[in-house]
């Protein structure tokens, strides 16, 4: 039989926990990160962690394989859940190096606290990282939307070959960074192109880069000292890698120096700081000037115009958005989010929201630890855990699960919520018994 996009192709277990090895975890690790005083988060569950390889496709359609991390909650040692979780797919920040994702450097604290938490926490390593094969195609939002709904489809997969966890209809995005433009690009092409499969509950796209063409290239153009200079080669790689159709060779842009030494340091095995060590702090010097002219004199240059294909701010997203960014951000200024936000006010969005992080609380990488506890928050106050009984999911077990339960015997189901719901004495059989177990519960014999 053929794999199809979102097939799970292998998996591997790469750690666990039970309920009380996990608190003592996250406590160790989160006060080493901020301190006891800043982090109290108690979990109700402990965690598995899962490696996944599933089947997705390429910039040019093409099948391939990707990989990433599934955790969900433990609640024994190989028991069957008798609760469905949503799905929160955490899309992490930048990197260069194929290893440094989750699948390979194994369990951290943010994939064993959401778990802990109740939810099937999910994070892609994306396109060209992980075992993935070929140059990460950097901030370019098809990759990114096809990626993240192929491990939502491969997620489905899994909860239905298992019995120890069950997933409901609540589906979370979040990410930082690189991960905030992942996650605004996967809410756009879910709603634009899959929302008769997948419905958000919530997105939380924070410190992203939305305005490539605009507020991102002008960052480019200020000469003045970055960051982190790199993001600026890795953005110019992925681009002439992905529109080779209208965009020159790397190396036709490049001074001859670095035309030489970058090609071989964005080959996956090297870092982020091993890119910065040999290029200029003002990134843009490493360009030709003519190419700079180029590009700053004609508003149809090709790469502009790849820019501008890429744009996430105008648009009118449909589910709920919380825009989260830091006010101090050095690397991805907070117009950014201001930005998106305005256009999608402007479009007619309703239910979106965007939360400055003061300036005080620092800048880009400072300001992360409190996004994201900040959009854990709301997503805790929309959660829902659904039990076993509960088949319409709307938190009551009361007759019209009665009803669903019979149409199930009566024309059967092909969706694994509903038959995991309504196996009520778990025998993997839908019966009558099952309605008088239902009944009783109901009635409270």
């Amino acid at each position: 039989m053929m794999a199809e996009r979102g097939d799970l192709i292998e998996i591997e277990i790469m750690s666990t926990r039970d309920l009380n090895n996990n608190q003592i975890y996250i406590d160790d690790e989160l006060s080493a990160l901020a301190g006891e005083s800043f982090f109290n988060l108690t979990v109700e569950y402990g965690y598995w962690l899962y490696k996944i390889v599933y089947e997705t496709i390429d910039s040019d359609g093409n099948t391939i394989y990707a990989s990433g991390v599934i955790a969900y909650p433990r609640i024994g040692t190989f028991d069957t859940s008798n609760e469905a979780f949503p799905i929160l797919s955490y899309q992490h920040g930048t990197v260069v190096q194929k290893n440094s994702v989750t699948s390979v450097s194994g369990i951290w604290v943010l994939p064993a606290l959401i778990a802990g938490y109740g939810y099937v926490y999910i994070e892609p390593d994306y396109l060209g990282l992980g075992m993935s094969e070929g140059l990460h195609p950097y901030q370019i939002k098809e990759p990114y939307g096809s990626d993240i709904v192929d491990i939502l489809r491969a997620t489905k997969q899994f909860s239905a070959q298992s019995d120890e966890f069950e997933i409901n209809n609540q589906i979370f995005l979040a990410g930082y960074s690189e991960g905030g433009y992942a996650t605004m690009a996967a809410h756009q092409i879910i709603e634009q192109n899959y929302s008769d499969e997948f419905n958000i509950t919530a997105s939380f796209p924070m410190a992203g880069a939305y305005d490539m063409s605009g507020i991102m290239t002008d960052v480019m153009l200020d000469y003045t000292p970055y960051g982190e200079p790199y993001y600026f080669p890795y953005v110019l790689f992925s681009y002439c890698d992905n529109y080779q159709n209208i965009l020159a060779p790397v190396e036709n842009y490049l001074l001859p120096e670095y035309a030489n030494i970058l090609p071989g340091l964005f080959d996956g095995y090297h870092s982020g700081d091993d890119i910065n060590n040999v290029i200029p702090n003002i990134p843009i010097n490493i360009m030709k000037p003519d190419s700079i002219n180029s590009f700053q004199n004609h508003e149809n240059h090709p790469l502009r115009m790849a820019l501008q294909e890429n744009d996430l701010y105008d648009w009118t997203p449909q589910s709920t958005m919380h825009i989260i960014h830091g006010l101090a951000d050095e690397l991805i200024p907070f117009e950014n989010a201001q930005k998106a936000y305005d256009h999608f006010v402007e479009n007619g969005a309703e239910n979106i929201e965007l939360t400055p992080i003061p300036e005080s609380l620092g800048g880009h990488q400072d300001a992360a630890p409190y996004a994201l506890l900040g959009a854990f928050q709301v997503a805790e106050e929309m959660k829902i855990i659904n039990v076993i009984g509960d088949i319409n999911q709307d938190e009551l077990i009361d007759v019209l699960d009665i009803i669903l339960i019979l149409e199930v015997i009566l024309f059967e189901s092909d969706s694994s919520y509903t038959l995991w719901a309504s196996d009520i004495n778990q025998n993997e059989n839908i019966d009558i018994f099952d309605i008088i177990i239902l009944l009783n519960n109901i009635l409270d014999i």
